[in-house]
């Protein structure tokens, strides 16, 4: 439940863009309670990245809480001479060439939205009362668009968590890409659980899955 956090600043931070909102649906605003046991300062969690068929582990710190805008100190160990790592930017590596950042969030019971774009400014990841078609978009500061586009919602527990101990009902946001070498990148979200999982899209075919729960 709390993990949502672990791992979306290896590509969010990747982008940096202004806001653009020409949709029924917010992409700078999300409502909900923010309240919740995961924004909790000092919550720690443990996850893994699976590149192909090997995992590295990652965790992600809660370390402040500002009107339900929480602050995440992120660290993972990274596979070397990987398309997707290369492109992390060096200031959010430490000397060992790892996964070492911090970033902001706000998560509630309505949805999510991250800070990571160049100007620190919102952008919807996901709102769960959004219906498959509904777009959340930004511009970039070179004057092109990013667009999170819903592409499914479940009605029924069909997607398989914790090792396939339970089904839960998902939404689907699909990322179009400006990153050199990405093609799309998709969150699998739950209401309840928040970011289920990650999937980034490579060019040449290749992809990195970061299960969550």
């Amino acid at each position: 439940m709390k993990k949502f956090i672990s791992f979306l600043p290896l590509f969010a931070l990747l982008i940096s863009c202004d806001l653009l909102n020409d949709s029924k649906i917010s992409s700078t605003e999300v409502g909900g309670d923010t309240n919740l046991t995961m924004n909790t300062v000092g919550t720690k969690t443990t996850t893994n990245v699976q590149v192909g068929t090997t995992s590295y582990p990652a965790s992600a710190t809660v370390t402040s809480n500002v009107g339900g805008v929480i602050t995440v100190d992120l660290k993972a160990t990274l596979p070397k001479n990987n398309a997707l790592v290369n492109l992390i930017p060096a200031s959010m590596k430490d000397a060992s060439g790892n996964l070492s950042t911090t970033s902001k969030y706000k998560n509630t019971s309505e949805g999510i939205l991250d800070y990571t774009n160049k100007d620190g400014k919102p952008f919807v990841i996901v709102n769960y009362s959004s219906n498959v078609g509904d777009k959340y978009v930004l511009t970039k500061s070179d004057g092109t668009t990013i667009t999170r586009t819903v592409t499914g919602k479940t009605e029924v527990d069909d997607y398989p968590v914790m090792g396939g101990f339970m089904n839960i009902k998902t939404m689907t946001v699909e990322q179009d890409s400006r990153i050199p070498g990405v093609n799309k990148i998709v969150y699998i979200t739950n209401h309840k659980y928040a970011l289920v999982a990650v999937v980034i899209y490579m060019n040449d075919g290749t992809s990195t899955k970061i299960s969550l729960l």
